[in-house]
């Protein structure tokens, strides 16, 4: 229990740097990586049943399914990476769009990034950089002293994937969750949302599992970590 503490701690005060009309969105198409399967440590959950899934849900979870077989692990450092990967090769220079880090690290938001970009639903850099540089005021980046955009780091900032979830999704007011939903949690209570992950089609009972990078275990993982902190974000494509 006190390691989890000192790690929930640690993504906390430093998430500020790399946190972890509504219409259809753009077809698009990227393969993931090649990467090698991993045993599911949830081997007791049950399948989800009884969800009409709309195509992008789908290919959502389809992604968040590869973020899971990829197992990337944690960036520990939660450093700022200049994006020089594209479809997980190095290519010496940064890369817009499409652009990615190492591909065996990551941080929560690269979950929604790489299932939304593996999926073939849409490159979230190229989305939320477009979208900060045409609508400045709608993102909070006063918070982390931002004076222009920035192609490495507005998209994998939790506030910024939550505006612009909020402007492109639909907003989920109810406690209904499906599979590919996306779920933003405020681990602090401090108003701010600083984790965030997707939902799975398995769960325990009635409950969802999330698949999500954390700390702990400190990799790409899918766990029943639903209720574990304050929901302040909860996000559903069409």
């Amino acid at each position: 229990m006190a390691k989890f503490t000192i790690l929930v701690f640690i993504v906390i005060s430093t998430a500020f740097f790399v946190s972890c009309s509504k219409g259809d969105l753009p077809a698009y198409s990227r393969q993931a990586p090649g990467t090698t399967q991993s045993k599911n440590e949830n081997s007791k959950t049950d399948s989800v049943k009884g969800f009409n899934l709309t195509e992008n849900q789908k290919k959502i979870l389809e992604g968040a399914k590869k973020c899971l077989e990829a197992k990337f692990s944690y960036d520990m450092e939660m450093a700022y990476h200049v994006l020089k990967y594209r479809d997980g090769e190095f290519t010496g220079t940064k890369v817009f769009p499409n652009g990615d880090l190492d591909p065996t690290l990551g941080v929560c938001t690269d979950v929604t990034i790489r299932a939304l970009r593996w999926g073939g639903v849409c490159d979230l850099q190229e989305e939320i950089y477009n979208d900060v540089k045409s609508n400045w005021s709608d993102y909070p980046m006063k918070r982390w002293g931002a004076k222009k955009p920035d192609q490495n780091i507005d998209h994998r900032r939790v506030p910024n994937q939550m505006v612009w979830f909020s402007k492109h999704w639909e907003e989920i007011t109810s406690s209904k969750y499906e599979p590919g939903d996306v779920v933003a949690w405020d681990m602090n209570s401090d108003g701010w949302g600083d984790h965030i992950g997707i939902v799975s089609d398995k769960s325990r009972g009635d409950t969802p599992y999330l698949i999500h990078n954390f700390p702990d275990p400190g990799y790409v993982a899918e766990e029943d970590i639903l209720n574990r902190w304050e929901i302040v974000g909860h996000y559903r494509v069409h």
